[in-house]
């Protein structure tokens, strides 16, 4: 297979730079808080614990348990409130953790 590193480059004639039209929005911005919720439990589906609570860690979430393939019953007789997957988890991996993580979600039932 040949491959060519050639670039084209286009380079802009001397011209009136175009004008930007910036207008304030009508209405403030709302504001998110995106810190997570430090009592809210989550279960984290990765490829292995390390990468696991890594990547949670660095998301600033705290998980009550980590489910791997060679760790499938991480959750046994864990209550969580959501879970999570890792971004490099692979949907056929996803696929065969779910099962094993799904008995720990807490449910409520409403009025």
């Amino acid at each position: 297979m040949n491959t060519s590193h050639k670039v084209d480059v286009i380079v802009a004639t001397d011209g009136p730079a175009p004008e930007l039209d910036y207008q304030e929005p009508a209405e403030p911005i709302e504001q998110v808080d995106v810190t997570p919720d430090p009592h809210r439990r989550i279960i984290f589906l990765a490829e292995t614990k390390q990468a696991g609570y890594d990547e949670a860690r660095a998301l600033g979430i705290e998980p009550v348990a980590v489910i791997t393939p060679r760790s499938l019953d991480a959750a046994r007789g864990i209550e969580a409130d959501a879970l999570m997957d890792s971004s490099t988890l692979a949907p056929e991996m996803r696929d065969q953790l779910l099962p094993h993580a799904l008995p720990s979600i807490a449910t409520t039932e409403t009025d």
